[in-house]
């Protein structure tokens, strides 16, 4: 079923499509990942939300962990379906794009909306899209399955949610807002 929906979607393979998903792998690499949280941490802590900046480091910690050891302890290839437009190297599950995208840019897009509750779900809608965006390029692009997209969103919502969740229940410090905070 997975080669069926990989083949479903190669059919529609275009060069300005190519080139989208090309864009689509920059977005989740690890290194632009890290440079986004980088930025953000800076930011954070210089509007005195070291809990904030915590969580960041600590989702990125935890995404380069989930990602590299679930690929050295599952080993699962990737497709060989059609020539691929860039290279793959590491083994397929999870996917690392879909994993990052997945935690940092609902991270972000929530952590930019503190204070402004008319932005959140703005921001979280555009952050479900990017990282949507991600893992269906990862498909296009035939260097992933759908499940191991399907498990790199799963594993990125479910620690970001646990991360924000933590962070809404942090005590309260002077001079900070926040979830729970306002």
């Amino acid at each position: 079923m997975e080669t069926r929906l990989l083949l479903w979607i190669h059919q529609f393979a275009s060069p300005a499509l190519d080139e989208a998903f090309r864009v689509s792998h920059q977005l989740g690499t690890l290194w632009f990942c890290m440079a986004l949280v980088m930025v953000a941490i800076v930011w954070l802590l210089a509007r005195g939300r070291k809990d904030a900046a915590l969580l960041l480091l600590g989702l990125g910690l935890s995404t380069l962990f989930l990602q590299h050891g679930l690929k050295l302890m599952v080993g699962r290839p990737r497709p060989e379906l059609w020539p691929r437009l860039l290279a793959a190297h590491e083994a397929a599950f999870p996917s690392g794009h879909a994993l990052a995208a997945a935690t940092f840019y609902p991270a972000l897009a929530w952590l930019l909306s503190e204070g402004r509750p008319g932005r959140r779900w703005a921001l979280l809608t555009f952050a479900a899209l990017v990282a949507s965006f991600v893992g269906i390029g990862r498909l296009y692009l035939g260097v992933h399955w759908p499940t191991d997209v399907l498990a790199g969103w799963l594993l990125g919502a479910t620690q970001t949610t646990f991360g924000l969740r933590w962070l809404e229940r942090r005590p309260r410090s002077h001079g900070q807002t926040g979830p729970g905070r306002e």
